[in-house]
């Protein structure tokens, strides 16, 4: 008697001896590894529970209640449009004048920049950041540090973004 089942890889049916039953063999088709069960294996049926109407009911009710959250969550991390940023470069060192808020929008945008490609606005403002490196490593530190990213840099693959974070402490 023969053992027949189906590759896990490719799906074809595939027909052994007994002999190979609970060894590994490669498909004839795909050529991949392959375990052969044994025949008490193959006849043996799945046995499933029966449905819950309730059960089933309360689940989507509670994927529906965790979606609204979500989106809600999602609504308030919003930013406001992006600022527009000047072409002139500052005409005097920023010193412990700039606001951190001011320097988390230069580096954000600097990381916008990047992604998007346009890149000499990118350095534009990388120059503007080196002038306070001090306040802009405090927020980039806390980039890192943070599972998300701000919800403006969401879209950029984290790897991506702190490739672009590490480029701001290279000199210009």
């Amino acid at each position: 008697m023969a053992i027949e089942f189906h590759c896990d890889h490719c799906g074809h049916l595939v027909r052994t001896s007994n002999d190979n039953a609970g060894k590994r063999g490669k498909c004839p088709h795909c050529h991949l590894s392959v375990y052969i069960p044994t025949p008490s294996e193959e006849l043996e049926p799945l046995r499933l529970a029966p449905v819950d109407a309730a059960e089933e009911e309360a689940r989507r009710r509670e994927l529906e209640e965790s979606r609204a959250v979500a989106r809600r969550l999602r609504e308030e991390q919003e930013a406001p449009p992006p600022m527009e940023v000047s072409e002139e470069p500052l005409a005097e060192p920023l010193g412990d004048a700039r606001l951190p808020s001011d320097m988390e929008t230069l580096v954000t945008e600097y990381a916008l920049c990047m992604a998007d490609g346009r890149l000499s606005e990118a350095e534009d403002l990388a120059v503007q950041i080196r002038m306070d490196l001090q306040h802009a490593d405090e927020y980039m530190q806390r980039i890192t540090m943070d599972e998300l990213p701000p919800a403006r840099l969401a879209h950029i693959p984290r790897a991506l973004l702190l490739g672009f974070l590490k480029q701001l402490h290279k000199p210009g």
